[in-house]
């Protein structure tokens, strides 16, 4: 079965729902939507894809997909881990998308949670660190030349 795509809705996994509301008093997420975005980046970045089967609740895809990043984001991590089916990127497969996007934002969670334990800091802490990590790391694109980026193209 299909679902539509106003009717698809990501899932908080229960488990997590303490962290969640420690996350939005003490983090500076104003929203659960915004939680669940950073814990996939997390969990995505981490490696971290963990099913799960009971939600504390739902966030519609419509307040999902509100700020401009979102849907690129879910979109991103679905063509990562699909990559020999370029037709998840199709409308009919949104609740594939989600699904994908919920279990990498759990094994962020998981992946947060267990920082909080062994560092024994606050929530709030681990995502301030886990952020100037993401910063520090200097693995990402090195700027090139133009005869390195066109090394190889024949023009013929």
């Amino acid at each position: 079965m299909i679902t539509a795509p106003s009717d698809v809705r990501a899932r908080r996994p229960q488990q997590h729902e303490a962290l969640m509301k420690e996350l939005q008093a003490e983090g500076r997420f104003s929203t659960f939507r915004d939680i669940l975005l950073f814990a996939a980046a997390v969990g995505f970045r981490q490696e971290r894809r963990v099913p799960f089967t009971t939600a504390s609740g739902d966030i519609r895809s419509d307040v999902l997909l509100g700020p401009g990043f979102s849907d690129t984001l879910i979109n991103m991590i679905a063509a990562n881990v699909v990559t020999e089916d370029p037709e998840i990127m199709d409308d009919t497969r949104m609740d594939e998308r989600f699904k994908i996007f919920e279990e990498y934002a759990n094994g962020g969670l998981e992946y947060i949670q267990e920082q909080v334990n062994v560092r024994h800091q606050p929530a709030a802490l681990v995502v301030v660190d886990l952020v100037t990590e993401a910063f520090a790391d200097d693995s990402g694109a090195k700027p090139v030349s133009v005869d390195e980026l066109l090394g190889g193209v024949t023009w013929g």
